[in-house]
Parts: C-alpha cells; structure tokens; sequence
C-alpha cells in the first residue's frame, strides 16, 4: 500500500483545543472526545472522563481475557461523566460520505482503521479502531487528531493535518461517523464516585483473578505476550487519568497523591512488559516478576478505588473488607515484599524485614488512606498481632481530624 503523507497544519479553532489535553493519558478513542468536551466547556473539562475505574474483560485474538476499552463503552462514559451524546450516527461510510455528511454536520466524530490513515506512524503497519474529527472539507479535507503515542514505526502526537479529497478517500476507506452534542457537564460528586469505583472493582474480583491466571498460563506465546503489553498500557493510563481527575478536586490532595503513586507503578509495569514481550519474541521466557507485579496491582484496586471517599454520616469509616485490603497492601509496600509472600493469617513478627519501627509505618501510612485516627490505648500487645487483630482495632477507629495528612 502506498501511503500518501497528510500534510501537518494549523487550526484556529482546534489546535489549541488539542494543546491543552493531556493526551498521553488517554487512549485513541477518549482522545477525540476529550477535545470535543474542552472546546464546548472549558480547557480541563476531559479529566473527568478519569473519574471511573473500571476492569472490563473480553475474549482477545490470542483467546485469553483482554483488557478492553470499545467505542461504545467509551461514548457511554462521555455521556455520563461529560454530557456528550450521540445524536446521529452513521456506520460503514466511506470517505467520500464523510465529505458530504461534513456539508450539514461538522465537526464529525469518525472512527476507523489506523492501518490506511496517513497521519499516523500504523499507517501499512497495524490495523486497529482509531477516532478522529473531520474538521473541514472544502479545498482540502482537514482531520484533527488529539493521540498521543510511541510506536516502533514512529511517535504519534497531536495535531491538525490536511490532504486532498482524494487521498482522504484513500486514508479513510470505511468508517462510522457520529455527530456529538455536548449537553452539559454533570457535576460529579467524588465520594460517591469512588465508592461506586470500589464496589464495581469489588464485585469483578472474581474475574480479575480469572484474568490473571489465563495470562499466567499463555504469558509464554508471543501473541498472548503482546496483548498483555496493550492491557497493562491501557490500564496505565487509565489510573493516571484517574490520579489527575482527582488533582483537580480541591479536597482530594491525598487521594491524588495515592493514586498518582499508583499510576506511576502501573505506566513503569508497561515499558517492563513491554521488553518482556520482545523477550518472548526472541524465545525467551516471560519474566516471572513482572507478572508478580501485575497481580500485586490489580489485587491493589479495590483499595486505590476506594482512598480517600467519604463514609455516610454517621456510619463506619470503612468497611472490614477495605480496611484489610488496606493493611496488606500497606504491609507489602513498607516491606518491600511482594504478592507470593503470604501476609494474612500468620503474625506480624514473622514477616520478612518486620520491626517496630516498620509496624509504626504501616499503621500510620494506613491511618492517612483510610483518613482515621487509631486510639493509642488500643494499641496493645494482642491488637498488633496479625492483620486481623490490627484490622480489628481499624474497624472501631474514629475519622480523622484536619492534622492527619496521606501520603
């Protein structure tokens, strides 16, 4: 396939739309929508698309469960969190219906196959379902396209590019285009986002454990080893959107600062299987630690989903099952010991590297998650025994006042 070039231009209108996303946060299809809702509300608008954690599985090429982000989800979120709903859409249109639908219809929100679009490194390279807008499509067809991206053919990065009405047909053979009305931004209430973050993470723990077992069991072929690599990308980036969806909330600064964390380990699991991959492809084995690592994180989610929400008035700060989560998560972090160490139903002293001083750590860095103040006096011999004990002395702690900060 011969693949013209699009030529890289300016837009009044969009490029600045597209300068102040955070693109590198957000996948090929958010990207596009994202710009949608800064141009309609405000720069910053998109990060509430952050402000849902999900785990969503499907039946991959490889034939193992894959982490999927698909378009109809994704319009779903728009129009919960930002108030962008579809109002016309049409399917397997080629480029020269777009051009016509962009008469009467403008901007057009169009997804389709990265493998014969012009601006993008996957152009002759990969096929996969990718968004754009159609701008303009008078002398020159004109795209804006906020992904962000580095690929082994080339970087992706935000832009606005123009190409004759001829090689937009050739870029753009079949689509599905969609027009998008932004209705106004719901306002989003934080606790109860993350506690609905919690319980939708909660209730898929069986299936988190399915995932990782199927990957434990097909890490080893190059085609399942990949995937992986797309998973934990997607992943990555969702949970660094999240932790910058909770920057911008003024009440939020610890909770950010957690899922920031977070963000981090899962973005630095990505370039690790990624050479875990190539690893793979060259024979070799997939490394064991990284697929430790990946089961520390996603066993983690249900209590990075759940810092910093609220209890209802007057009821308990956490739930047990949280709180345990908590103390282990927070054990395994200050001990430096990963998901094959076993941490529940044995004594504290018996743990590797545990101390005190340790002891001091773990209680503290869990008081601030948990946003609680323990009693001194239930701090006794028998409470700190085991995490059942200590979570016991949890579950009657009282909120915490302003002095208590996380971490």
């Amino acid at each position: 396939m011969v693949v013209v070039p699009a030529v890289p231009t300016r837009s009044r209108e969009w490029t600045p739309v597209l300068t102040g996303l955070r693109a590198d946060l957000l996948d090929c299809v958010q990207v596009n929508l994202a710009a949608l809702a800064d141009r309609a509300y405000r720069p910053g608008a998109h990060l509430a698309l952050g402000a849902t954690l999900r785990f969503h599985t499907a039946e991959g090429p490889a034939g193992a469960p894959a982490v999927t982000a698909s378009v109809d989800q994704r319009l779903a979120e728009a129009a919960d969190l930002l108030g962008l709903r579809v109002t016309r859409r049409w399917d397997d249109v080629s480029g020269a219906r777009l051009r016509e639908l962009l008469a009467e219809h403008s901007p057009l929100y169009v997804v389709a196959d990265t493998f014969t679009m012009s601006w993008l490194p996957y152009a002759g390279n990969q096929h996969m379902e990718h968004s754009f807008l159609l701008v303009d499509a008078g002398e020159h067809c004109v795209v804006a396209d906020g992904y962000h991206n580095s690929t082994q053919w080339g970087d992706a990065r935000p832009g606005v590019w123009r190409m004759s009405a001829a090689d937009f047909d050739a870029a753009v053979p079949h689509a599905t285009a969609m027009t998008i009305a932004a209705e106004g931004a719901p306002v989003l209430d934080r606790a109860a986002v993350l506690r609905d973050n919690a319980a939708a993470l909660r209730a898929g723990a069986d299936r988190i454990e399915g995932y990782l077992t199927a990957v434990r069991q097909r890490a080893g072929e190059p085609e399942a080893a990949a995937q992986l690599v797309l998973d934990v990308w997607l992943l990555g980036r969702s949970r660094a959107l999240h932790a910058a969806w909770l920057a911008g909330e003024a009440d939020a600064a610890d909770a950010a600062r957690e899922a920031a964390d977070r963000a981090d380990a899962w973005l630095a699991l990505a370039g690790q299987s990624y050479v875990a991959m190539r690893r793979v492809r060259r024979g070799g084995v997939f490394p064991a630690p990284v697929l430790d690592q990946l089961t520390g994180l996603l066993r983690g989610e249900v209590a990075l989903a759940g810092a910093g929400s609220e209890p209802p008035h007057g009821g308990p700060v956490a739930d047990p099952d949280r709180i345990r989560a908590v103390l282990a998560d927070e054990v395994r972090a200050v001990l430096g010991v990963g998901p094959e160490v076993p941490v529940d139903q044995r004594p504290l002293r018996t743990l590797p590297g545990f101390n005190s001083f340790r002891l001091v750590e773990v209680i503290e860095r869990a008081e601030a998650r948990l946003g609680v103040e323990l009693e001194p006096d239930d701090l006794t011999g028998p409470a700190l025994h085991d995490l059942d004990s200590l979570g016991a002395v949890f579950d009657r702690a009282r909120p915490a006042t302003q002095g208590v900060s996380g971490r």
